[in-house]
């Protein structure tokens, strides 16, 4: 495979994004990151809890960077364009944050990070090294400069609701560095190796995946009115019993959401801390 230069890449990558779409939604929460250099596969594979290493050119992966606790710092689609070239598809958080903390790490290894100015847009047309997600019917996460999509904040929900409904969570700021993997589901995405050696919080994941222990998981949840990332669940006597990732009203007055709730309670009567009367319907879990 001939190497391309940085500009060069770029132009290959946008030519490739921008094809025949008939459907664009922007999606302004989703931000890029880009990590290149010699050492930049050598330095995510050492950072982020996916295989790196074992990522082809032009294939994409689930990924996440973790404390030494295991909690997700950050959540990304990790896509590999190059033997030098790495792009992170934020799935929340703040890119130009994400670089200045994992900049801290870089050393003496050749790595150098950019946030890329550049849209992230949901489609309903496959498109050239983009992700695709999970669900019916397909998605696709393209990145395009180009106009036309559509910024609306109905499209915005009707696409969150479909990720919602995939069980395929975006990280809020107010819950970075407090979630496990397992609570959002990620192992079920791939986004987890227990195999290919020392990264942070690699410690928690073997644990977790050889001797159990594991006792909240990622459910879908539906509810009257609207509650943002963070909101409680409470069982009966107001016992917290979980936590909101992500929601998107439905119009019917009635929203869906992604839900961290412990196994126990999924059974039990559940309600939504501030919401009045707020009864929860538990949908399904991601197992």
């Amino acid at each position: 495979m001939r190497k391309l230069d940085r500009r060069q890449l770029h132009a290959y990558i946008e030519m490739n994004y921008s094809a025949s779409y008939s459907m664009m939604i922007s999606l302004s929460d989703l931000h890029v990151l880009e990590i290149t250099g010699a050492d930049a596969v050598s330095f995510a594979h050492a950072q982020f809890s996916s295989d790196v290493r074992g990522l082809a050119n032009g294939v994409w992966q689930w990924s996440t960077w973790l404390s030494p606790q295991g909690r997700v710092r950050a959540l990304f689609h990790l896509l590999r364009d190059g033997d030098e070239y790495l792009r992170l598809l934020l799935r929340g958080g703040d890119a130009e944050a994400l670089r200045t903390d994992l900049a801290r790490y870089v050393l003496r290894a050749k790595v150098a990070f950019c946030v890329r100015d550049a849209r992230v847009c949901g489609s309903d047309q496959p498109a050239t090294d983009a992700p695709e997600l999970r669900g019916s019917p397909p998605r696709w996460l393209v990145v395009a400069e180009t106009a036309g999509a559509d910024e609306s904040p109905n499209a915005r929900e009707r696409w969150h609701l479909a990720d919602i409904r995939a069980g395929l969570p975006v990280l809020a700021d107010n819950l970075r560095d407090q979630l496990l993997p397992q609570w959002l589901g990620l192992d079920r995405l791939g986004a987890i190796s227990v195999s290919k050696g020392c990264y942070p919080g690699q410690e928690i994941m073997s644990r977790l995946h050889f001797k159990g222990g594991n006792k909240r998981s990622l459910y879908r949840i539906e509810f009257a009115g609207m509650a943002p990332p963070g909101t409680a669940l409470n069982a009966s006597g107001d016992a917290a019993s979980g936590l909101i990732v992500m929601s998107a009203q439905r119009g019917d007055h009635r929203s869906e959401a992604l839900a961290c709730l412990a196994d126990a309670s999924a059974g039990a009567p559940l309600h939504v801390s501030t919401v009045p009367g707020g009864e929860i319907s538990v949908l399904e879990r991601y197992a």
